[in-house]
């Protein structure tokens, strides 16, 4: 592996990281709100023996120096993106990248192609959660979803004696049932840091409330056909059924943009700790395809 530090325009610092094939297909990896790509390495590990893996943590997340939380808003994290795209090419060597993205990191991957068609050669995107516009079906439920996580996030417990108590959190919470045996401990070993009193989220309460509340609609489903690459939507069919979830907008998304999709059995927003290896095989199979 080998590694360099981004400064974005702002100041604001991501940390990249290079594993797998470098004269492999590239593949740019990321996650969702307050997690860490460190925790979902069960899902791009398997495509290091092809390609040329490069993952990095949004600000103030993962192995980031922290940042200050009102510098996050939806603008700063598609000028992220793109910053990203352009500094992985500067450090790495110029070359057509793909994408493999996680919820947010998805929704701001989608921006920015969206805007700029051909930012990427492909994207596999895991129910990035774009807010419907008004008058859509979904956008009320969405709304109440949104502004929930925000304010619950806002109150989440920072502090953790050990990384085992956070991991015992998610394996006890039925929204976390699906996850494979030892994916908890994988995700809290990713999104901690030792702190004087034991352990604390790398990204703080407030950061992560952040990024919720200020998730407004963009106009990305007006413009979701807008893209210069080949689109797979990932959906996990467990959230299907409930009304407003990031899993419905990928179904939305998917028919708005005409990009391929596939739904994963088993699975809910949290597939990347739950059917990783499934993941990893339909990327696989995306980039070789098309």
């Amino acid at each position: 592996m080998t590694g360099a530090t981004l400064m974005l325009t702002d100041g604001a610092q991501v940390v990249l990281r290079r594993h797998g094939n470098p004269d492999g297909p590239r593949v740019l990896v990321s996650h969702g709100t307050g997690f860490a790509v460190d925790g979902f390495s069960r899902m791009w590990r398997p495509l290091c023996d092809e390609f040329d893996v490069i993952t990095f943590d949004l600000r103030h997340h993962g192995l980031n120096p922290p940042c200050d939380p009102m510098s996050i808003d939806a603008e700063r994290q598609n000028l992220d993106m793109a910053e990203v795209v352009a500094g992985v090419a500067e450090h790495f060597g110029a070359r057509s990248a793909a994408g493999l993205f996680h919820s947010i990191s998805a929704l701001a991957a989608l921006r920015v192609e969206t805007l700029t068609p051909g930012t990427f050669s492909h994207l596999v995107l895991m129910e990035p959660p774009a807010p419907p516009p008004s008058g859509h079906k979904l956008c009320e439920a969405f709304e109440a979803g949104r502004i929930a996580l925000a304010e619950r996030s806002a109150r989440r417990q920072c502090e953790f004696a050990s990384i085992e108590e956070l991991a015992d959190k998610y394996q006890s919470r039925k929204a976390f049932s699906c996850f494979q045996e030892g994916a908890a401990r994988d995700l809290a070993d990713a999104i901690l840091r030792k702190s004087p009193s034991g352990f604390s989220l790398r990204c703080t309460p407030q950061a992560e409330s952040r990024f919720y509340e200020t998730n407004h609609d963009d106009g990305l489903f007006d413009r979701a056909d807008c893209v210069g690459c080949p689109v797979l939507m990932l959906a996990g069919r467990n959230d299907l059924a409930h009304a407003g979830t990031p899993a419905q907008i990928a179904v939305e998304l998917a028919h708005a943009g005409g990009y391929d999709y596939a739904e994963l059995a088993r699975a809910t927003h949290m597939m990347p700790l739950e059917r990783p290896q499934t993941v990893a095989a339909i990327t696989r199979a995306f980039l070789q395809a098309v």
